[in-house]
């Protein structure tokens, strides 16, 4: 988490907090004391938890995506028409 201090973990939390630390709350990069008091706000807040839960199915979609390993015949392809073209030569 940045040097920024949330506000007394006693005080509540508004929207603009949660949405500010968002990615932070995401990634659990926050002291447990600050992450809790975020969490009882977006247990509470159903524009809070949209944003949340769109931020996660986000990242598990990217995650899956990037999993994926291109075909090793599409991969030589590629491959071969770059040397072809760092030659000098064209691509039909």
């Amino acid at each position: 988490m940045t040097d920024a201090h949330l506000p007394d973990p006693v005080e509540g939390c508004r929207c603009e907090e949660l949405l500010e630390h968002l990615f932070e709350y995401v990634d659990s990069e926050m002291n447990d004391q600050d992450r809790e008091r975020l969490h009882r706000h977006l247990t509470e807040c159903p524009t809070c938890q949209e944003a949340t839960d769109a931020e996660t199915k986000i990242r598990l979609l990217l995650r899956r995506s990037c999993r994926e390993v291109a075909p090793n015949t599409l991969r030589m392809r590629v491959i071969t028409q770059i040397g072809v073209l760092r030659a000098g030569g064209t691509i039909h």
